[in-house]
């Protein structure tokens, strides 16, 4: 079993230690099931209260934090959610590949592997495929024809990186990808749709994260490009031609139809819609749920269906939450009026029968 002393972590993260530095951890837990010899983290005021009950043996705190009779040992750091995901790979390594070729996998004669390339049950590498030095690949996984993998990249189960398709270093594809898919391009005639041939390609750029299930098209005519550093969670749709900056966040079931620029920095919730050919500005941030029909500026924070600037969204949502008390309201004072009106018959309101 691996341990670290609170000084050997706070030594790797750049912390200030209050209490036992010699103190030995074992590993790493929520603040709620943590024991003596777990490090846990509190980030945010909601978990004050989980922090004043932990049995964690150390926590990583905010530099603002102060402790007060508290029995752990603390590590004070600018940001305890990055030195936490930091701290559990030390704990949580990540296994090397099963070295070597499966004696199932196929490697055309004219592909190329580099070295220490791991390839497992029944890979099928294509011909004029390059496979770079360190890479794995999954079992069942498929390098299409002329396709390019970069250096220590990670490929999961049943991956399909298609025919001319480039991926840079260091990516990480999950389970049932597929990547250089056709894209959704037709021409209504009266005979039905004719198929536009996708001749573009596909190029991920390096350091890039795929969820599983995800789907990105080739592009029609240009390349379909995902920037560097950028991370899409499981059942992203990219549609063909889109072009997607570096160190964008976006989150499960987004889909982006084609030929969108979507700048650096943009952060998407899950569910997001994109419409065909539009410009997300570079750091603009799209709320789960969001239908994006026109060009978002840079920074722009929206939410709704049609987009709209989120503090409105959220304004709208409140107020819609207030109609049935508002429509309650209206009724009493309604009754009210016709019971001064006494006996007379109220007339009829043309409004009230067409909105019965």
């Amino acid at each position: 079993m691996t341990t670290f002393t609170v000084s050997d972590l706070a030594r790797r993260v750049g912390a200030d230690v209050l209490g036992d530095p010699d103190r030995r951890l074992s590993g790493v837990a929520s603040l709620d099931v943590a024991g003596p010899g777990d490090l846990a983290f509190f980030a945010r005021e909601a978990m004050r209260e989980a922090v004043r009950g932990t049995r964690a043996g150390a926590v990583l705190t905010p530099r603002s934090f102060e402790p007060r009779g508290v029995r752990f040992s603390v590590l004070k750091v600018d940001d305890p959610h990055l030195s936490f995901a930091r701290i559990v790979r030390l704990f949580h390594p990540e296994p090397p590949p099963p070295p070597g070729i499966h004696p199932s996998a196929r490697v055309d004669e004219g592909a190329r592997l580099g070295e220490a390339v791991s390839l497992g049950p029944g890979v099928v590498v294509e011909d004029g495929a390059r496979v770079g030095r360190g890479t794995s690949v999954g079992p069942g996984t498929l390098i299409g024809r002329g396709a390019r993998i970069g250096v220590d990249c990670r490929l999961g189960h049943a991956v399909s990186v298609l025919h001319g398709v480039e991926v840079g270093d260091r990516v990480r594809v999950h389970a049932g990808a597929r990547i250089g898919t056709d894209g959704f391009g037709y021409v209504p005639a009266p005979d039905g749709a004719h198929k536009v041939p996708q001749i573009g390609g596909c190029v991920i750029g390096d350091d890039v994260e795929i969820g599983a299930n995800c789907t990105i098209d080739r592009g029609a005519l240009d390349d379909t490009r995902i920037g560097e550093r950028t991370k899409l969670d499981n059942l992203v749709h990219v549609g063909h031609g889109v072009c997607i900056g570096s160190d964008c966040l976006i989150a499960a079931h987004v889909g982006i139809a084609g030929s969108c620029v979507i700048g650096a920095g943009t952060q998407m919730g899950g569910q997001a819609g994109v419409a065909s050919h539009l410009k997300i500005g570079a750091g603009a941030r799209i709320a789960g749920q969001t239908g994006v029909v026109q060009d978002v500026p840079a920074g722009a924070e929206l939410g709704g269906t049609p987009a709209r600037p989120r503090r409105s969204w959220l304004k709208e949502a409140a107020h819609l939450s207030r109609l049935p008390g508002l429509f309650r309201r209206v009724a009493r004072i309604e009754r009210r009026l016709r019971a001064r009106e006494g006996e007379r018959p109220a007339r009829p309101d043309r409004s009230d029968e067409e909105s019965a």
